[in-house]
């Protein structure tokens, strides 16, 4: 499933390609997703310009110059597509956005879990789906992530993954900032000090940051808008690594199920 970096790979991919242009035509192929493709959007946004690309955990915001904008999630396998000509449409291919000045996206996705949907402004992103803070503000917010952490007797591995306390992290990147951080996805909130806490808060900026310079991680469907593979999967030191010697230490890399999700760690180097 596409996680912050991925998604942050392709707003900023739509951005570069589509910020200001007007759509001339929005039409839908296949309304069934997570959430039925709302009729309307192929009215509501006809000659109206993109005047901005936001990402809000792991969903992506496009807002024009009028009343409305486009949320989407990529779900599992979700991908837009950007191309000067409109080509043979694909199958699973959901919509078809084309642009004045021949720009053409079009959203697919193989498994359905995603959606595109309509939202009126103002849009509250503070608020937005109950979702927690985003990794980027965590500095300012530390304090009240570590409380909410020191107090609860889930995982931390859970913990993180819990979207109402730090947006946009998913199974890959949990197991990635925990073996960076060093600590076992198994300890419970209550159990972690605050200065190993404080560890995994540096970790999760660190990660994220790096994942988003080298475009995301493509495991098994995941590219940007331009067809482009992710390559942080190149830079995984746990994830899918099960029996593998540890980088670090040299042990064997162990994988465990947390709650029907694989976790994968180092059970040395992370105590």
């Amino acid at each position: 499933m596409p996680e912050l970096p991925e998604v942050e790979t392709v707003c900023t991919g739509l951005k570069n390609k589509i910020l200001n242009l007007k759509v001339k035509k929005i039409k839908i192929i296949n309304d069934k997703l997570r959430r039925k493709i709302p009729a309307k959007i192929e009215k509501i946004f006809k000659e109206k310009s993109v005047k901005c690309i936001l990402r809000r955990g792991k969903n992506g915001i496009i807002v024009f110059n009028c009343n409305y904008v486009i949320e989407f999630h990529l779900g599992m396998t979700g991908k837009f597509m950007i191309s000067n000509n409109l080509l043979q449409l694909e199958k699973h291919d959901h919509l078809l956005i084309e642009f004045y000045k021949n720009c053409f996206i079009t959203y697919n996705d193989v498994r359905k879990f995603g959606y595109i949907d309509i939202k009126e402004k103002p849009i509250d992103l503070v608020n937005m789906n109950k979702l927690g803070y985003e990794p980027e503000s965590i500095d300012i917010f530390s304090k009240y992530i570590i409380k909410k952490i020191t107090k609860s007797t889930k995982t931390i591995k859970s913990l993180l993954l819990d979207q109402s306390i730090i947006v946009g992290i998913g199974n890959i990147y949990a197991s990635e900032i925990l073996f960076n951080a060093g600590v076992n996805p198994k300890k419970t909130g209550n159990r972690i000090k605050k200065k190993h806490i404080n560890k995994i808060l540096n970790s999760t900026n660190y990660i994220l940051r790096k994942a988003i310079k080298e475009g995301g991680s493509t495991i098994k469907n995941y590219n940007n808008v331009e067809g482009d593979l992710g390559y942080f999967q190149n830079s995984l030191n746990v994830y899918d690594k099960e029996g593998l010697s540890c980088l670090n230490c040299k042990n064997l890399i162990l994988k465990i199920r947390q709650s029907g999700r694989s976790t994968f760690f180092c059970s040395f180097c992370q105590r």
